[in-house]
């Protein structure tokens, strides 16, 4: 999968949880792990939706879970 299109997709989910997407740059530490964690989901889960796992990764980043 393409990372921007990851990048957008992690930018829109941002918008829900009413935080800045402009605040999570492409090539910062943080967008790094996020793709990483996601990355990870889907190839542990090919069935998964990439919505999905992309929301679940996000909500751990925007609530700090210690699972993220």
């Amino acid at each position: 999968m393409d990372k921007r299109l990851i990048y957008k997709m992690v930018q829109n989910c941002l918008k829900q949880y009413m935080e800045e997407p402009s605040s999570l740059k492409m090539d910062s530490d943080a967008f790094a792990e996020i793709y990483i964690k996601i990355k990870t989901s889907q190839n542990e889960d090919l069935d998964s939706d990439l919505n999905e796992i992309i929301d679940d990764v996000v909500y751990g980043y925007v609530t700090d879970s210690p699972y993220f």
